[in-house]
């Protein structure tokens, strides 16, 4: 048998809201975005010969949701489990600022509030962060400082009286 025999395609389509019903979405692959022809790693010739494949795939989702297919057209390949994650920036305050929760791996900065008794520099303008793929803040800009009267604590999370 050749490779492309001995493959499942994995693919998955976004959603915001749970509409699936037997029309929607329709199962095609230019619905449903392919994430990878998954191929055995060895093929055997002996049922005392066991190995299991462990093949891990990662995708930005940047939807609420999401609906995954495999594709299975005759293969002598099995699914044993299929374990699926999902990672997440933690609601944090930063330099004054407050993030809420964010899905992992947006693309867009995410802004920020600061603190009660602080502002920003200049004034109407959001502190931003973005989120990477693995659930951790970075690239942080702006600059939220507390209003006269005010001092950061010493964790620079909340403005204390001066």
């Amino acid at each position: 048998m050749s490779v492309g025999q001995q493959s499942i395609d994995l693919y998955f389509y976004e959603a915001d809201i749970d509409f699936a019903n037997s029309h929607r979405p329709t199962w095609d692959s230019h619905t449903y975005k392919l994430v990878d022809v998954i191929a055995a790693e060895r093929l055997f010739t002996d049922d005392k010969d066991v190995f299991i494949n462990r093949v891990t795939r990662s995708m930005s989702v940047n939807s609420r949701g999401m609906y995954l297919a495999v594709r299975d057209q005759g293969t002598c390949t099995t699914i044993i489990s299929l374990t699926v994650y999902s990672y997440q920036c933690p609601a944090i305050v930063h330099s004054l600022a407050v993030f809420s929760a964010t899905p992992a791996a947006t693309t867009l900065p995410v802004h920020g509030l600061c603190v009660q008794h602080a502002t920003t520099t200049p004034p109407h303008t959001y502190p931003t962060y973005l989120c990477n793929s693995t659930g951790s803040w970075y690239l942080y800009t702006g600059t939220c400082h507390c209003e006269p009267g005010y001092q950061p604590n010493s964790r620079r999370t909340r403005c204390i009286r001066g």
